[in-house]
């Protein structure tokens, strides 16, 4: 009779640690990947010739989105204003001045983040602004989905702008350099 108690509590006990083993899932088919937001960061590079004693002192910049990306803005009711931490001065620029104001996509037209980056020292050209954007629910943008962005350029923005040390005047760069994004994609 022991014996016989003893296999029966083996194999319930065997049986109970099979169990969690099954998932319930009855297809074994993989779930397609679902990205649910993506970090963007804006660079630039020489490409004419800024003089030598020139710093970048501001970036004015449009990043167009793809269908189904989005930003986060401001709390208040109607807010274009970009949400804390959603534009944010990195590498050369990182502790400077920076915002955003986001426009969401409307009929045919995208939706898009306007970026300005402003520094009273200046900075390098290279690596300047980060972008935190949100993908929605069944939308799958890769890194190539997202544009190349523009300079904002006058009457509406500055495009590139910086100061020469040497005739202590405001300088126009935007011809200077070119404007790159590179998008991770979570």
């Amino acid at each position: 009779m022991k014996k016989t108690s003893l296999s029966i509590l083996l194999i319930v006990a065997l049986g109970l640690a099979i169990l969690p083993a099954c998932g319930g899932e009855s297809s074994s088919t993989p779930q397609p990947f679902q990205p649910t937001s993506a970090v963007l960061t804006l660079s630039t590079s020489v490409t004419g010739t800024i003089p030598v004693d020139t710093t970048i002192t501001s970036y004015d910049v449009t990043i167009t989105l793809p269908a189904g990306v989005t930003v986060k803005t401001m709390p208040a009711p109607n807010s274009s204003e970009t949400g804390t931490g959603v534009v944010t001065a990195s590498g050369n620029a990182v502790n400077e001045l920076s915002s955003g104001v986001y426009t969401a996509a409307t009929g045919t037209f995208p939706g898009t983040v306007k970026v300005y980056v402003e520094s009273a020292s200046g900075f390098d050209a290279g690596e300047f602004c980060k972008v935190n954007v949100d993908i929605a629910a069944g939308y799958s943008p890769t890194a190539s989905s997202f544009v190349q962005p523009t300079f904002i350029l006058p009457p509406d923005g500055d495009g590139a702008l910086g100061f020469d040390n040497s005739t202590t005047s405001q300088v126009t760069l935007t011809d200077e350099l070119s404007l790159a994004v590179t998008a991770v994609v979570y």
